[in-house]
């Protein structure tokens, strides 16, 4: 019985993160047409650096909205470490910050970087893996992205 009750609320739970997501996803797409009117209209009446910072802030909210909803939809800690890259890059772009800040920024990069690299688990990161090139693909005249395509496996990571 109780395995019955923590299904169903676990089942409640995949079905509000997906309902979340759509609304992010409609939320994100609306800001997209919105950001371009914007940019179009500001680019007419406005100065280049303020229009600038505008449009960056703009576009590096939407795609931390973007690497959102692939979070909420994939659950794996690649689609975590991607949010807080968007999220830190977007600190580090935008504002007009101290040199001790942006220092502190760069070092929690390289480290969400690292921890992509060295933590994370090969079922972890949804890119694939690399494929060498063998001496049958060279055999046989097929490069490596021919051999990428045939195997299912064409992910560039």
């Amino acid at each position: 019985m109780r395995k019955k009750i923590q299904n169903k609320i676990f089942e409640i739970c995949y079905i509000l993160e997906s309902v979340i997501a759509v609304i992010v996803g409609v939320a994100v797409v609306i800001l997209c047409v919105k950001l371009f009117k914007d940019m179009l209209y500001d680019s007419l009446n406005g100065s280049g650096e303020e229009i600038l910072v505008g449009v960056l802030d703009s576009a590096m909210t939407l795609a931390i909205g973007v690497e959102f909803i692939k979070m909420l939809c994939k659950h794996t800690p690649q689609t975590v470490v991607e949010v807080l890259l968007f999220a830190i890059a977007k600190q580090l772009v935008v504002f007009h910050t101290t040199p001790l800040e942006n220092l502190l920024n760069v070092a929690a990069i390289a480290g969400l970087f690292a921890i992509r690299k060295f933590l994370l688990r090969r079922e972890d990161k949804p890119y694939g893996t690399f494929i060498k090139r063998t001496s049958s693909n060279e055999a046989d005249g097929k490069g490596i992205v021919e051999s990428m395509r045939e195997t299912g496996n064409d992910n560039r990571y």
